[in-house]
């Protein structure tokens, strides 16, 4: 972790180590995606016994979930994610959880599941950068 202090004296920067190994070459192209098809099979009996055959196989039925899930697409709203929420209902659940329980949460990072994506993803795309605003209270980060 280094900072920097041209612009902003609490900017941090984190550096990865490079990930050649996960870059594909300009050359390399896509790889082929085709049709799954099947290039051998076997079974296992009852005593867990090894066939060359397919005795094993049994034909899959769905299950009756008993529901239409068509049903409700001309009610449904669409949440308007344009809006920057922050954490203030993360954190009223959290102030809500501590004050039922009467226990502080032990976390090293409280943050929302698409800004863990954003950070994990970073490490392997170089060329896309993000920003995210984040802050250390008591020994938690809150981004």
């Amino acid at each position: 972790m280094s900072t920097n202090n041209q612009a902003h004296p609490q900017v941090h920067v984190f550096n990865t180590l490079p990930l050649n190994q996960f870059e594909r070459t300009r050359d390399a192209g896509n790889a082929a995606i085709s049709r799954p098809q099947e290039i051998a099979h076997f079974s296992y009996d009852d005593n867990h016994e090894f066939h060359l055959d397919d005795s094993s196989i049994r034909w899959y039925y769905p299950p009756d979930i008993g529901t239409d899930l068509n049903r409700g697409f001309e009610t449904f709203r669409k949440h308007d994610d344009s809006k920057d929420e922050h954490l203030e209902s993360l954190l009223r659940a959290l102030m809500e959880k501590e004050k039922t329980t009467n226990l502080k949460t032990e976390a090293d990072i409280i943050t929302w599941r698409g800004m863990m994506t954003k950070i994990i993803a970073s490490l392997f795309d170089s060329r896309d950068g993000f920003q995210m605003n984040a802050t250390c209270f008591e020994g938690t980060m809150y981004a």
